[in-house]
């Protein structure tokens, strides 16, 4: 358990250094209620971790999410899937090419995905002295 742990921790730590400079967290918010969907939509287990790593990959350069994200936002997470977690496909597999994120679980991506969003929070809430959504 504490490899599992361990290798969490790693990721969150990666990826908010490679958001370091983003002021929102509206992209995770799309991912996270993206995985929320499919994953209690009652589709095949097998088939949810290919569906949710479709359904990203679709958005990275995708004009659907002009209306929820601003442009900066939209920018973000494009280069969030694309350049960081690096969603491919080869042979009609789907999966992430980041080396570290590759190793976790689709519930290990998730939980991960949750703790960058509120330490990102955070982070952001300090940095404007305004108070933490809950």
């Amino acid at each position: 358990m504490g490899e599992h742990s361990e290798k969490m921790e790693e990721c969150v730590k990666m990826a908010l250094n490679y958001l370091q400079n983003m002021n929102s967290v509206r992209g995770l918010d799309i991912i996270i209620d993206i995985y929320d969907e499919i994953r209690y939509s009652g589709i095949d287990k097998e088939d949810i971790s290919q569906k949710i790593l479709r359904i990203l990959h679709n958005l990275i350069d995708s004009d659907s999410l002009d209306s929820l994200l601003g442009k900066e936002d939209k920018q973000a997470l494009s280069a969030f899937l694309e350049d960081f977690l690096k969603i491919n496909c080869k042979s009609g597999n789907w999966y992430l090419d980041n080396e570290q994120f590759t190793e976790l679980t689709l519930d290990e991506f998730y939980h991960v995905l949750i703790e960058i969003k509120y330490l990102k929070e955070r982070e952001l809430a300090n940095k404007n002295k305004l108070p933490i959504n809950g």
